[in-house]
């Protein structure tokens, strides 16, 4: 009798003793669970207080996700400003080497082609059209390309910014042609006085492309914002 009463005793304690592993099995299925799907989620020993470190961490990680889109949005309006001040920097760049051009060049050429020029004031207006691109040609090397910005906008205004000292470049080439022609009766200086003013134009041209397209990114990148 008492080895049947031990042996119901011990099926009954090992019963018990597999459903303690059940549960605990049960919980660590729950805690990998938790673990996979909510990073950074602790859980601690107590069933109420798991579910309350688990909300808070939760709250706290979307404190940090609310700080984080904050600042990409301050980054973006950050590049959107940039961008906005650098395409208006190249077009008035971009206006200032046709003015410059207008108020000198084009009335030394009109006066040289008519055979009205004074040597004396072409000399000065010569000297004054040089002094006006090489400021503007420092001008355009001071414009400063924001590390903030992505390393595709940082490419594209630098290729802009290239296309205008190239379009001066040829300006203050094409001066020294018609300089040339001042005392020279060779024809050459006028060819090449063509070929500088038409790849001048060519990088202006680029240049108004460049800063328009830019303009529209930057206005397309506020109206999402």
């Amino acid at each position: 009798m008492k080895h049947i009463i031990l042996a119901v005793f011990v099926l009954l304690l090992v019963g018990c003793n597999q459903n303690e592993k059940f549960s605990k099995a049960d919980n660590l299925e729950f805690a990998a669970k938790t673990h996979f799907t909510m990073s950074n989620v602790v859980i601690s020993a107590g069933g109420n207080n798991s579910n309350i470190s688990a909300n808070n961490t939760l709250n706290f990680s979307g404190h940090n996700e609310n700080i984080l889109k904050n600042t990409i949005s301050g980054s973006n309006e950050t590049s959107i400003i940039s961008r906005g001040i650098i395409a208006e920097q190249f077009n008035a760049a971009h206006d200032d080497i046709f003015n410059v051009w207008d108020q000198y060049f084009t009335p030394l050429y009109n006066a040289y082609q008519y055979d009205t020029l004074q040597m004396t004031d072409a000399a000065d207006e010569i000297t004054s059209l040089n002094n006006s691109f090489s400021e503007l040609q420092k001008e355009v090397e001071g414009i400063a390309i924001p590390e903030s910005l992505t390393k595709r906008d940082q490419q594209y205004i630098q290729e802009i910014k290239d296309d205008l000292l190239l379009a001066i470049s040829n300006r203050s080439l094409a001066i020294i042609e018609f300089k040339s022609m001042l005392g020279s009766d060779e024809v050459s200086h006028q060819e090449f006085l063509d070929i500088h003013i038409n790849n001048s134009e060519k990088y202006l041209k680029e240049v108004e492309e460049g800063s328009a397209k830019l303009a529209l990114e930057n206005e397309e990148l506020i109206t999402v914002k």
